[in-house]
């Protein structure tokens, strides 16, 4: 019978961990200890007796006797009593919590955060306040980020969500939302089959990105986090007016700026910096979505890289330094086959000029030294190529280099097979030219950006007039630049991979054609070969892949592959990254810190060092977001989707019910119990004994 009360206090823990019970101050639960005490005294004083002694009893009158069993039990259900008491306050001292019955750790319920760099860093109090909303409790729940986070089919318990909730990264948004919610059915199918999944979706509804679309059987709770009224001017582009920089040859710097906030911008400032210097400051008045550029002049001295920067005086302050690199490019590899048409022109035109290194190269050494060149490349007559090598051509272009093919008669059927089975690219076809007489080209549109820098130029624009030109090719597609008078084109560029190709239809480079003698041949050459952007290799914005450019002087062994590391001040990164044989493809991680953005040390083994500027893209600084209105509008006709705040979820039994008032009840009671008893024991002794 002794083990009958531990027996009983075990069976109390047993279904406190049965009800999943938490404690708001466990240090009280010490007090259970204490417990021994009501039951030390007991024994003692069971096994205490006192004797008394009287001269004769037989004038006492008996008393009736109870059995020595029914005394036992009574005895232990009154120590019973005592320390169910004594447990029940202790308990409601230490401040229980029930947050539900024990299942099984399977759960239907998934949490998204929409945790791209606009909300974690441009709303980051927003975000961090939705933690005081969401319930302590050790239910399950899959949390999903859009770095996908919990690919493995892991989940976590609210309690784990809440403590790691301000130490949750940014990462770029998932570009359509459908990618996650398959994502969630994927983990559903995979842990919950058959049941219908409920989702939390906390996200600023940003108007840069798609509605989510929500399965029928998906129960969903929106829970839109509302974005400041903020002016929010962000850098949208920038580029030169020159194909070129040369040293201390001035030229404009051309931003193109938008606010992309919910408000006007109004009086705000735009300052340009360079090597930490402000150069010069813009005052900018804006309206929402509207769009502005902005000329900067500048020049610079020497070769070196500038670090140079655009700096916004918004109160984003995540986004309000744009980040690039300036400096005067390197000279451009220029090659041409050895007794070409035209050969002599084309060194006229590159030969004797600081921004070019002409090579003259026979076919047999460009073929076998292709992979390992960088440029331009002019070639005339495709059909003395083979189907390899042309193969060979056409990937050295993919990988970011330029081709010019001038074509000098007719072309037959099974060339132009060629030229579109290796040169084809978005939608473009080559056709055979049935006429070959000279044809009219209208003259080129003045403000297209090919020419911005040829019409600075006085002579070009002395001789700009209409001219005539032979045809011996057409085709579809690409961006012309010239055409003729009925419409086909004379000139145009295309797109193959990250390279460029620019077609003639002609043999330009014939003395009688009339492109050479109205003085075209030296400007637009020199302008195909210089047209790029400020510079091509060590200014990106963030993206999931970006591109390293090796400068030309690097050489590289075969087995110097994986060489880029990315350093910032103390932080030190090796990417995902593939060597193509002139650059690097290198991939950012999906979870970025909050300092990712800005300048870059491009570390190469033993090699120079490079600088690489990133910065955030534009999309993940767009401050204006859906309103409640607006997203309760748009899922009105849903009925399995509803709106509301983080507190406001019904989360069922997952919500935690304090038990303390409950147990002082309980302890209460147990007291008055074995104070009933006892008081009782004592009404039925003393009345006999008076008589």
């Amino acid at each position: 019978m002794n083990s009958i009360i531990p027996i009983y206090i075990v069976g109390i823990f047993c279904i406190l961990a049965f009800m999943n019970i938490s404690f708001g101050q466990p240090i009280f639960l010490w007090g259970l200890l204490s417990i021994g005490v009501p039951i030390w005294l007991h024994f003692i004083n069971k096994k205490s007796t006192s004797t008394l002694f009287f001269s004769d009893i037989r004038v006492l009158k008996g008393t009736p006797t109870q059995g020595k069993g029914f005394r036992f039990l009574h005895d232990l259900v009154l120590l019973l009593f005592r320390i169910l008491a004594l447990v029940a306050l202790i308990l409601a001292f230490a401040q229980p919590k029930n947050i539900g019955f024990v299942k099984d750790n399977s759960s239907e319920t998934y949490l998204f955060v929409d945790n791209h760099v606009g909300l974690m860093e441009g709303n980051r109090a927003a975000f961090n306040s939705l933690a005081v909303e969401m319930p302590r409790s050790k239910k399950p729940v899959f949390l999903l980020l859009n770095s996908f986070q919990n690919a493995e089919f892991e989940s976590k318990t609210w309690n784990e969500v809440l403590d790691g909730w301000p130490s949750l990264k940014m990462s770029e948004r998932v570009g359509q939302p459908k990618t996650m919610i398959d994502r969630i059915g994927a983990i559903h199918e995979e842990q919950n089959a058959g049941s219908n999944p409920k989702l939390i979706w906390v996200s600023d509804f940003p108007r840069s990105s798609p509605w989510p679309v929500f399965p029928t059987n998906f129960k969903v709770h929106l829970v839109p986090v509302k974005g400041p009224s903020l002016a929010n001017v962000v850098v949208d582009s920038i580029s030169n007016n020159t194909s070129q920089i040369q040293r201390g040859r001035p030229f404009n710097l051309k931003v193109r700026i938008k606010n992309i906030g919910n408000m006007a911008a109004k009086d705000q400032k735009l300052s340009l910096h360079v090597d930490d210097f402000p150069i010069s400051t813009e005052k900018i008045n804006l309206k929402e979505g509207e769009v502005k550029w902005l000329d900067f002049g500048l020049s610079l001295s020497d070769k070196r890289e500038i670090k140079a920067k655009l700096i916004s005086d918004d109160q984003v302050l995540f986004d309000n330094v744009y980040s690039f690199m300036l400096e005067i490019p390197e000279s451009k590899d220029v090659y041409v086959l050895e007794g070409m048409s035209g050969e002599k022109y084309m060194s006229t035109v590159f030969l004797h000029d600081s921004l070019f290194d002409f090579h003259s190269v026979n076919r047999q050494s460009l073929l076998a030294n292709l992979s390992k060149m960088r440029g331009f490349l002019i070639l005339n007559e495709l059909n003395t190529f083979s189907v390899d090598a042309l193969k060979l051509i056409s990937n050295w272009v993919k990988m970011g280099n330029t081709l010019v093919f001038i074509p000098s008669a007719q072309l037959n059927a099974g060339v132009l097979n060629r030229l579109n089975t290796n040169f084809s690219s978005q939608g473009n076809s080559f056709k055979q030219e049935i006429s070959s007489q000279a044809l009219a080209v209208r003259l080129p549109i003045k403000h297209a950006r090919f020419f911005n820098s040829i019409l600075e130029e006085s002579s070009f624009k002395k001789n700009l007039e209409m001219f005539n030109s032979n045809s011996y090719l057409q085709w579809d597609g690409g961006v012309p630049i010239f055409e003729y008078v009925n419409g086909k084109p004379f000139l145009s560029q295309f797109k193959l991979g990250s390279g460029s190709m620019y077609v003639f239809s002609g043999d330009i480079a014939k003395d009688s054609d009339s492109f050479f003698k109205h003085g075209l041949f030296l400007p637009v050459f020199q302008e195909m070969a210089l047209y790029n952007s400020v510079n091509h290799w060590s200014t990106t914005v963030f993206s999931q892949t970006f591109k390293i450019m090796a400068p030309k002087e690097f050489k590289f062994g075969a087995a110097e592959k994986e060489l880029v590391t990315l350093v910032k001040g103390k932080q030190s990164w090796i990417p995902e990254q593939k060597w193509t044989g002139t650059q690097w493809i290198c991939t950012w991680p999906d979870l970025l810190d909050r300092n990712f953005s800005g300048f870059w040390q491009v570390k190469i083994r033993d090699k120079k060092t490079l600088n690489l500027a990133i910065n955030y893209p534009v999309k993940e600084s767009e401050m204006r977001s859906y309103s409640s209105e607006e997203i309760q509008n748009h899922y009105r006709a849903k009925q399995h989707i509803q709106m509301a705040s983080m507190k406001d979820i019904p989360l069922g039994d997952e919500v935690a019910t304090d038990l303390s008032f409950y147990f002082f009840i309980a302890s209460l009671c147990f007291f008055l119990i074995e104070m009933a008893i006892v008081f009782r024991d004592r009404l039925k002794i003393i009345p006999e004994h008076r008589k």
